[in-house]
């Protein structure tokens, strides 16, 4: 396993947004996160919310573990890692209360909008 490092924003060299083929319900590409280059040649990729959610979606529809670039995590017998029943309980709530999130917001939305009519 490789060492951890703590990183400041001293290390960063360069930071460009994350993105896949997918689009938002307007057309536009979506940002999944930021990906990091460091001074030492080395890259991470950040989520946001919206990129978290859709890996773990990925994650609870395939039963496999995979990193934020989405390639699969492997074992040391270079097998796939599967999701355990924890991680499964975890990535389930976690879309559900983005979900709860998500309505909450729009019912805010929308009677605030009728309280402007009105």
């Amino acid at each position: 396993m490789s060492e951890y490092r703590k990183r400041t924003k001293a290390d960063v060299r360069k930071t460009s947004p994350y993105t896949t083929d997918k689009k938002t319900k307007s057309g536009k590409v979506a940002k999944l996160g930021t990906r990091v280059e460091f001074n030492d040649d080395t890259e991470t990729v950040l989520l946001n919310p919206y990129g978290k959610a859709d890996k773990y979606w990925y994650e609870l529809r395939k039963g496999i573990r995979t990193t934020n670039e989405g390639t699969h995590k492997e074992g040391r017998d270079g097998k796939d890692i599967k999701l355990t029943e924890g991680q499964r309980a975890y990535r389930s709530g976690y879309i559900d209360s983005q979900n709860d999130n998500a309505k909450a917001y729009k019912a805010k939305k929308a009677k605030r909008a009728a309280a402007r009519r009105n």
